[in-house]
């Protein structure tokens, strides 16, 4: 196990990631969250449940100890990895939301092409002015385990006045379905509540997306 783990090592010294597949550069990086364990079996459990290394990546610690054997600490450095590469390609300037058209070429990119659905939001300051893309649930999304309260957390870390609601749908199809519109209500009232506006809630698909406000559904 050491002389496998000292050859990615080497590997990874002489030439950088190049030549790696995802789930050795995924093994590569649990080795230092466990210097004494084989994390080739780990590298492989997270491959099989998430999908891609990208999708690793992007999962909250939560849903990652919900693999077996990934503790704490190894959840910790996945997210933090992802975390700090993303914080050192930001933008210098802000990105501002101007309009519906701009929202759905960028969701499209982000969440039509996922084989797993994804509940989001779009928090904005007060300009429009992006803030932050945060997850409320992952995996086989039920629309009664999306609380409330996640939402209004990340609202309040970010200080966000503006709420684009964001999910995919993997099947392929973009009519929302009766829990989708009764989520949106909930979140519109609790925004009403808390002092927040709900702007829209999209729906993702490969090939289309809809938003709920342009076609009238929104406060339906």
């Amino acid at each position: 196990m050491e002389g496998h783990r000292e050859r990615l090592r080497q590997r990874f010294l002489r030439a950088g990631i190049k030549g790696f597949t995802d789930r050795e550069a995924l093994e590569l990086l649990l080795t230092y969250a466990a210097p004494r364990k084989d994390m080739r079996r780990l590298s492989e459990d997270l491959m099989d449940k998430f999908g891609s290394l990208k999708n690793i990546l992007e999962q909250p610690p939560s849903n990652l100890m919900l693999v077996k054997n990934i503790g704490e600490s190894t959840a910790i450095l996945i997210s933090l990895f992802h975390q700090l590469s993303a914080m050192a390609v930001a933008p210098e300037d802000k990105v501002k939301i101007t309009g519906p058209d701009e929202v759905a070429e960028y969701l499209k990119k982000r969440l039509g092409s996922q084989r797993r659905e994804r509940f989001s939001a779009i928090l904005l300051n007060s300009s429009n002015t992006l803030l932050a893309e945060v997850d409320l649930e992952y995996g086989t999304v039920n629309r009664t385990q999306v609380h409330p309260r996640n939402l209004v957390e990340k609202v309040i870390a970010h200080s966000a006045a503006g709420v684009i609601l964001v999910h995919n749908h993997p099947g392929g199809r973009t009519d929302p379905s009766r829990e989708d519109l009764a989520l949106t209500r909930k979140m519109i009232k609790l925004g009403e509540d808390m002092d927040f506006k709900i702007l829209d809630h999209f729906i993702v698909t490969k090939d289309d997306i809809i938003s709920l406000k342009a076609v009238g559904l929104l406060e339906k």
